[in-house]
């Protein structure tokens, strides 16, 4: 069980600070362009983007689990490989900076309140109802080496569930299980539960990087944050409430960590930003990866915030090129989210 755990812990932070290597260009300034949070983030997301383009096709094909471990672990090694060698030269040719440790003491109250909230998290856990499907899928999965072909409720072999084929989340659950020898329950409600919902005041601290300027604020404007989630649970179905009693399942990572991270690169196209459109691109195949309704609802923050900003610049300049060339990284960014609507509807025929 203790070596499982460390396992897991050690897939968590070890693959996405490798990959987040790939994040640090000269273009942002180099190391210090992006914050060590901020880049792990960016890690992470492509890790799980990654999964979202290999183990898609699996599922269409019916191929086997195993087979898609095995093709899913060979490339995940090549951008952790990557970022370590560049990591290697990025040291070898950089002087050590020191951490401004006074700079983190406004932190240390948002520290303690998530901390907090994890603890209470794991020792009074909520079972939710829908337990019965996102963690049997990953279990029945595990069971019987296929995705989506079995009766979460009584294992009979079905055709490719078309209403979740395209959230890989729960499998990518099931892979982890089967590299940290954890039950997939274990995974989602003691582990993945604290550790997302760690990732989600990262993300808000990022929004408080961008939105104030004022560094002694941001710490509140996160606490701020954290009391508005901690008081919203005024109904099942928001965000605020996934948060904190479905944090594991797919719409949940959905709407607390892929929404505003989604605002955060918005942000940098507006400030412009260099390196965004990638991120953007990844950022959707990642949202398709929690959830198949983002297809059509990432699609409509991006072509909300496109429009505004578009309009915003045409008003400022009067020139319409501009505007145009505002709008392009969001259709551009829209076209994984297409190619997923199309297959949604494909596999639902």
């Amino acid at each position: 069980m203790l070596k499982g755990i460390i396992n897991t812990i050690t897939i968590l932070f070890l693959a996405p600070y490798l990959c987040s290597e790939l994040f640090i260009t000269r273009d942002d300034g180099g190391a210090a362009g992006r914050s060590a949070l901020e880049r792990y983030i960016l890690g992470l997301i492509l890790v799980w983007a990654l999964f979202e383009v290999v183990s898609v096709p699996f599922i269409i094909c019916s191929a086997p689990f195993g087979t898609m471990c095995i093709v899913y672990g060979i490339a995940l090694l090549i951008p952790i490989f990557a970022g370590a060698v560049k990591m290697a030269i990025r040291r070898r040719h950089s002087t050590a900076s020191k951490t401004d440790l006074k700079a983190l003491i406004p932190w240390i109250s948002v520290i303690v309140l998530l901390i907090i909230q994890c603890v209470f998290f794991v020792m009074y856990q909520h079972y939710d109802g829908d337990d019965s499907y996102y963690v049997a899928q990953s279990t029945i999965t595990l069971k019987f080496d296929t995705m989506f072909r079995r009766d979460v409720n009584n294992g009979f072999y079905i055709e490719v569930e078309g209403r979740h084929a395209l959230g890989a989340l729960p499998i990518w659950i099931a892979w982890l299980s089967k590299v940290s020898s954890l039950h997939p329950a274990v995974i989602d409600h003691s582990i993945m539960a604290p550790f997302l919902l760690t990732m989600m005041y990262g993300i808000y601290a990022m929004l408080a990087e961008r939105l104030i300027k004022n560094e002694k604020w941001r710490p509140v404007f996160v606490i701020l944050m954290g009391l508005w989630y901690i008081h919203s649970n005024i109904s099942l179905f928001t965000a605020e409430t996934f948060a904190y009693t479905r944090t594991w399942q797919g719409k949940a990572v959905f709407a607390n960590i892929v929404v505003p991270l989604a605002f955060c690169l918005i942000y940098d196209i507006y400030t412009r930003k260099k390196n965004t459109l990638p991120l953007l691109l990844m950022l959707s195949l990642c949202a398709v990866f929690c959830t198949s309704t983002a297809v059509y609802m990432l699609c409509i923050l991006y072509g909300c915030a496109g429009l505004v900003l578009a309009a915003a610049g045409f008003i400022k300049t009067k020139k319409l090129k501009g505007a145009m060339l505002t709008l392009l990284p969001f259709i551009i960014a829209c076209l994984p989210l297409l190619i997923g609507g199309v297959i949604y509807i494909i596999i639902r025929r």
